[in-house]
């Protein structure tokens, strides 16, 4: 921050309990100061300049708005510390970060080039994940909101400029600062995560050049650029050359998200992260920050469905599981960006590609005393199924320009999606009606039939533990159930086959990284939850799945080739070797039955194989999927293929031969959408 001088003599001299000892600086929104707080810790205490309407109500919701910023995790980010209103006016208390903003140090220094830039955007970049993770979106990310302090980059003032714009006559229509503002705000569209990456792309071509990214010559020439032109780019080298054109690409759908362009500039695969998902907006709108209930649950995001009852901490059991002996597998963990009070990435796949596998309604997998399979007499047939049922209407989802095809008799109905990597989550009335935004949560499943739903929560509760929301479907309660402390949070739910509980994937946040921590059993009717810590070697880059008799969960382990079941208190249940691979499959692992499951086929690039519960193979034919969504009955899957610029889902037997068309979407929404599909019977 700008070096502190004395405060003048209009100046305040306590804010909020904080004694204020100098000015940091003064801007548009208002006034800084360097504090102290009741524990002595020094703080920064910012001022707002706004015309507050008197009425409490006014107050209230800003200080509910801007206390959203709470949320964020502090990785990267100055912590939000207090926030309220007094006679001085609105006012926000933030760690004081001790350092010069960007805009200073490039002014002062030059630009930055090599490993410094890239440092610097990867630190800024992984501040937006834990903002969008937060429901936040900044909507005034620019080179003075980045504090360079000793220990990295830090971004401020993020979810300030909503605050202001919904409950003061402070802002004007278009918020933001010129230079950094999207071609949608220039429309007078709503600013959504994706203006942030434009935003952040600008900044950090700034930090490269130290120019603004579309001139500085009169705000009618900088407009008409934003508008119509491409920036230089030649002061930046790859990877941070590509997501930065990217993210500057003139039409918001077309941007990666935050975690998307974390996960390319740490040399990884967008598609194996899911990118950040981030809050949740309605079609047509994109809200700064999650609306909460005043009367429910601290911490816990409304859903409209009343509230539930939360389990305390204690309630929720942990095993841990010791570590597998012998030859450690290496895995691959993606490198994220996570703090402690923030749920982070989770989307396509829910940070690692979901895998397909099961095991069958009767004991488990047979395993020889080698640890092969036990031999077969032959393959098990796959029965012969009815004829695919025709697609009786299409139509665009929400948010999107993805086109569903659904016909009525379906064994399948789609009946959430999560857009733009989870950002935003939509979610159908019942298996047949309109879909709506889900706000607060990063991802919904329904169980068989659509009786209940689970959703998981985007917010820590005031505990600081993670939770998940168990909602009677349609119109009834919804139960929070909380899972384990920060920085241990759940993904990718799935319901047992029997729809009684339902299944997530734990994983830990720690030191910028993500990594498997092991999973939990989810009870609804007894609102409690099972929390196993799995330490076995070369297991936690996948996500877990139901076993077909839903008394046991499996997961693949990294380079083995195999699948681990554990029964649900997580002792050890057995091992099938020898599959092949696993593939990402978006929704139902195993077949309605149980009986079977997927995997790429061992040595054979381009294939698919069918195995039986106890691993022995039943099918193998060649489909060119990246991703599967799932079973669509006994005897075919609904997978995604490329078709043309897009890819299309489609219905395909285990044959490999295709049926129907379920689904069209372009490479861009393809790449960042979820489609989640429940069973109707």
């Amino acid at each position: 921050m700008p070096d502190p001088v004395p405060l003048r003599r209009d100046d305040p001299t306590r804010i909020g309990g904080h004694e204020l000892t100098a000015r940091l600086g003064e801007g548009g929104q208002g006034v800084v100061y360097l504090g102290r707080s009741p524990s002595g810790a020094a703080v920064a205490v910012k001022v707002l300049r706004a015309d507050l309407p008197r009425d409490q109500a006014a107050r209230d919701r800003f200080v509910r708005e801007v206390s959203a910023a709470a949320r964020v995790a502090t990785f990267c980010t100055a912590q939000v510390i207090e926030t309220g209103v007094d006679e001085h006016g609105p006012f926000i208390v933030s760690e004081y970060i001790d350092g010069p903003t960007l805009a200073a140090a490039v002014g002062r220094d030059g630009p930055r080039t090599g490993a410094a830039l890239l440092r610097l955007a990867v630190g800024t970049v992984t501040a937006l994940v834990a903002i969008h993770r937060a429901g936040i979106v900044h909507r005034d990310f620019k080179p003075a909101n980045v504090l360079l302090g000793a220990d990295g980059p830090r971004v401020i003032d993020f979810g300030v400029a909503k605050a202001l714009d919904a409950t003061t006559t402070l802002t004007s229509a278009v918020t933001g600062t010129p230079a950094y503002l999207t071609p949608e705000q220039l429309s007078g569209e709503p600013a959504g995560p994706a203006a942030d990456m434009f935003a952040w792309a600008g900044t950090m071509l700034f930090a490269a050049t130290g120019r603004a990214p579309f001139g500085a010559d009169g705000l009618p020439a900088v407009f008409h650029r934003i508008m119509t032109a491409e920036p230089d780019l030649t002061a930046l080298e790859e990877p941070l050359r590509g997501v930065v054109a990217a993210c500057l690409a003139k039409a918001p759908s077309a941007r990666p998200s935050a975690g998307q362009v974390l996960m390319r500039l740490l040399g990884e695969e967008a598609q194996d992260t899911g990118g950040a998902e981030g809050e949740r907006a309605p079609e047509g709108s994109a809200p700064d920050v999650l609306e909460q209930d005043r009367d429910a649950p601290a911490g816990r995001p409304s859903s409209g469905d009343g509230a539930g009852r939360e389990v305390s901490p204690g309630d929720v059991p942990v095993r841990e599981i010791p570590a597998r002996k012998g030859k450690a597998h290496r895995r691959r963990v993606p490198v994220l960006a996570a703090g402690t009070a923030v749920l982070v990435l989770a989307g396509a796949g829910y940070l690692t590609a979901q895998v397909a596998a099961g095991q069958g309604r009767g004991p488990g997998p047979r395993v020889t005393s080698s640890g092969s399979p036990a031999a077969s007499s032959g393959s098990a047939a796959v029965p012969s199924g009815v004829a695919v049922a025709p697609a009786t209407r299409a139509y665009t989802l929400p948010g999107s320009a993805i086109t569903v095809h659904e016909g009525d008799g379906d064994p399948i109905r789609l009946t959430s999606y999560g857009l733009g990597d989870g950002a935003r989550v939509y979610v159908r009335a019942g298996l047949t009606g309109r879909f709506t935004p889900a706000t607060g949560y990063l991802a919904y499943a329904m169980s068989p039939g659509g009786r209940r739903a689970l959703g998981i929560d985007a917010l820590y509760g005031a505990d600081g533990s993670s939770t998940v929301s168990v909602v009677d479907r349609p119109g009834g309660p919804a139960a929070t159930i909380a899972i384990a402390r920060a920085p241990v949070y759940p993904a990718f739910p799935q319901w047992s086959p029997d729809g009684t509980r339902a299944l997530v994937t734990l994983n830990e946040a720690t030191g910028g990284t993500a990594k498997g921590y092991g999973y939990a059993i989810i009870d609804p009717a007894r609102k409690k939850a099972r929390v196993v810590r799995v330490r076995d070697s070369g297991v936690g880059r996948w996500s877990y799945f139901w076993r077909g008799d839903g008394r046991a969960v499996g997961t693949w382990a990294s380079g083995a080739g195999e699948v681990r079941w554990y029964a649900l208190d997580g002792a050890a249940a057995g091992t099938l070797p020898g599959l092949g691979g696993p593939l990402t499959v978006d929704g139902e692992d195993l077949s309605p039955s149980g009986l079977h499951f997927l995997s790429r086929c061992p040595g054979a690039a381009g294939e698919i194989c069918v195995w039986t519960a106890d691993g022995r193979p039943s099918a193998r034919f060649a489909f060119p999927a990246d991703r599967v969504i799932g079973w669509y009955d006994e005897t075919r899957i609904a997978a995604w293929r490329r078709k043309g610029e897009g890819y299309e889902a489609v219905v395909v037997d285990l044959g490999g031969r295709v049926s129907r068309v379920l689904a069209t979407a372009g490479a861009a929404e393809y790449k960042a959408t979820v489609l989640r599909y429940t069973r109707t019977g």
